[in-house]
């Protein structure tokens, strides 16, 4: 390379720099380079409609769907003992993956990770489809969401290449992604497909849509491919400082507490016992541990105490995003259940009466982000969604014990339902609060909150409900047996067949001295006042976490300003122009400390009128 061009080249990288840490500062970005008006190009709806596609088989299919009859799958593949883990596995696998696929992200271009993650979700989908039993499908959904991790990197993606006021608007079409039409019949679809067909099809639909949105992302997304801007650095170089020691102790101290809150309160594991209290510290502990080792030992920390320190930007939403997945996440598998175990086996049944939680949940998540900067104030349409959350999700609790089937089919419907609508507006708040030049990690991070949440979530609220349950079933089953005339030497079968019976497991309750049609409805409806009163403080049992969350999102900062016509960075044009972007650096190297002058000017560097630095697109 000749020496003027590579003055040349290093002139335009020092610009290039200038730009990015001209984007470092979102709020001064958004304000000063507001054009009057903005264009946005099909084909990055197109990357974005992919990139949509891409979460209804890993979420929407592979998760909502499949946790909706989860208890009848496991029940066949013989085993339910497990069927915390079956559900809970995505999120753990979905926590670690998030805070390592953020800094991934941020050295590879959003891309690489989003491929591998849509590739990865393939993989996980095929093995659930081929799964013989409940252990199979563990792996699975932990290879689904860690795969997850990955595709949720295009919560960082979108914003960056939509001008800031279609921020929530490009959000809305992700979540629409799992929405239409899977979350929002999920609970329908499931027991459908569960019924007439085979529950197996769930993955094998998931299977093919991935595939589809696998190609199409392939041939449409072309982010930039250094959002740092850290053109003297080899990719290999930044991988090594990757803090991977971080990302391997956070999750095993996540997977570690899990098992103990899994194990509490079960006969074998009392919550005194050392089985239950000794994962549950030693868990807990090692999180400490990682925070700590995350402030003062970690050169490069994947979870930057930095972006905690921003309480009112950042912290505050993580809460949130915590917070309404451990309640909101569960419910994909925990309505169904209590439909099944207070009101009805019938799986068309069940599914129409979780419609009203379903439908509400695709209006709000998808109707909440394309209508966001049309009502204005993210910060109140925030507070309001936690207000229903908290209120609607406690107030559940009013609709049972005496069980009503019509106010438990309603008022869920306005509170649990709300948790994609409220991460939807923390990732786009938290997009226009963090330096660009960290947006990948701190989206990973909040993701990690999402998916420690659902995991933290389901243990907590299975827990609450297995153990009141197994407190509450003896007291409402004995007096109805003795009042009927039963022998109380038969209480031990009476107890285990009137569970059964009322999921009209064949032969239960017979060969009981005494034992009558009459008697076993009456059983029955006992064991459903048991399951009432199990949901019941399990309902009760969110509340203060409900109401943590409305506080943080009292403290949040809103972006309402921001939401200008301001972008970002624009894709590059086409695959070849992307991959030589990507490839020239390293080439460059052997010839000189710049990058090649391919990328350069490939970067499209152009003036803007607002006379601050040159916006590089």
């Amino acid at each position: 390379m000749a020496h003027s061009d590579i003055t040349r080249v290093e002139d335009l990288v020092q610009e290039a720099r200038k730009v990015i840490a001209f984007e470092d500062d979102p709020h001064q970005a958004a304000l000063q380079d507001d054009p009057e008006s903005v264009k946005v190009s099909w084909g990055t709806w197109a990357a974005i409609f992919f990139m949509a596609l891409s979460y209804g088989p890993a979420i929407g299919l592979g998760v909502v769907t499949y946790a909706s009859v989860i208890f009848p799958i496991t029940s066949e593949l013989g085993d339910t003992s497990a069927i915390t883990w079956a559900t809970g596995a995505w999120g753990v696998g979905s926590a670690v993956s998030f805070g390592l696929a953020g800094p991934l992200s941020d050295v590879f271009g959003r891309r690489w990770p989003l491929l591998f993650g849509e590739a990865l979700a393939t993989v996980g989908l095929i093995i659930g489809c081929a799964a013989q039993n409940t252990d199979m499908l563990i792996i699975a959904e932990s290879v689904i969401g860690f795969a997850s991790g990955f595709i949720f990197i295009s919560y960082a993606g979108v914003p960056e290449m939509l001008p800031n006021k279609y921020r929530a608007l490009g959000m809305g079409i992700l979540e629409a992604g799992v929405a239409l039409p899977w979350a929002s019949v999920a609970i329908l679809l499931g027991n459908a497909i569960y019924a007439h067909a085979d529950w197996r099809w769930i993955f094998g639909l998931a299977i093919i849509l991935e595939v589809v949105a696998l190609v199409g992302t392939a041939f449409t997304y072309f982010p930039r491919p250094r959002p740092r801007g850290d053109y003297d650095k080899s990719r290999w170089d930044e991988v090594k400082e990757i803090d991977f020691i971080g990302v391997f102790l956070f999750g095993g101290g996540l997977t570690t507490m899990l098992i103990g809150l899994t194990w509490g309160g079960e006969d074998e594991h009392p919550w005194d016992s050392a089985s239950t209290l000794a994962p549950i510290l030693i868990g807990a502990a090692t999180l400490v541990a990682t925070m700590v080792y995350e402030a003062y030992v970690a050169s490069k920390p994947i979870y930057p105490i930095s972006l905690f320190k921003d309480f009112r930007g950042y912290s505050s939403l993580w809460i949130v995003v915590f917070v309404s997945a451990m309640v909101g996440f569960p419910m994909a598998s925990l309505l169904p259940r209590a439909y099944q175990d207070m009101f009805t086996m019938d799986s068309d049944k069940i599914g129409v009466y979780s419609l009203p939680f379903s439908l509400w949940q695709t209006v709000t998540s998808v109707g909440g982000g394309l209508l966001a900067k049309k009502i204005g104030n993210m910060k109140y349409q925030l507070i309001f969604y936690l207000v229903c959350q908290a209120v609607f999700t406690g107030a559940t609790a009013a609709t049972l014990y005496p069980n009503n089937r019509d106010a438990f089919i309603w008022v869920p419907a306005f509170g649990a339902s709300l948790f994609p609508i409220l991460v939807l507006f923390a990732y786009a708040m938290v997009s226009l609060n963090v330096p660009h030049s960290m947006l990948g990690t701190a989206i990973g991070v909040l993701g990690t909150a999402r998916g420690s949440g659902s995991a933290v979530g389901s243990a907590i609220l299975y827990t609450v409900l297995n153990t009141r349950f197994e407190h509450y079933v003896g007291p409402e089953v004995v007096p109805v047996a003795l009042r009927n005339g039963l022998n109380p030497a038969d209480l031990p079968r009476i107890i285990g067949g009137a569970i059964t019976y009322n999921l009209e497991v064949p032969h239960s309750l017979e060969g009981i001295n005494g034992m009558t049609p009459a008697i076993k409805e009456q059983l029955r409806v006992a064991v459903r006042s048991a399951y009432g009163h199990a949901f019941e403080i399990m309902f009760l049992v969110t509340i203060p976490f409900t109401v943590l969350a409305l506080v943080a999102g009292l403290f949040s900062k809103d972006i309402t300003a921001y939401m200008t016509n301001h972008t970002q960075y624009k894709m590059s044009k086409s695959l070849t122009t992307h991959h030589r972007e990507d490839d020239s650096v390293e080439r460059g190297k052997e010839d000189s400390s710049a990058p090649s002058a391919h990328h350069v000017e490939q970067s499209q560097v152009v003036e803007v009128s607002t006379g601050e630095p040159k916006v590089l697109q």
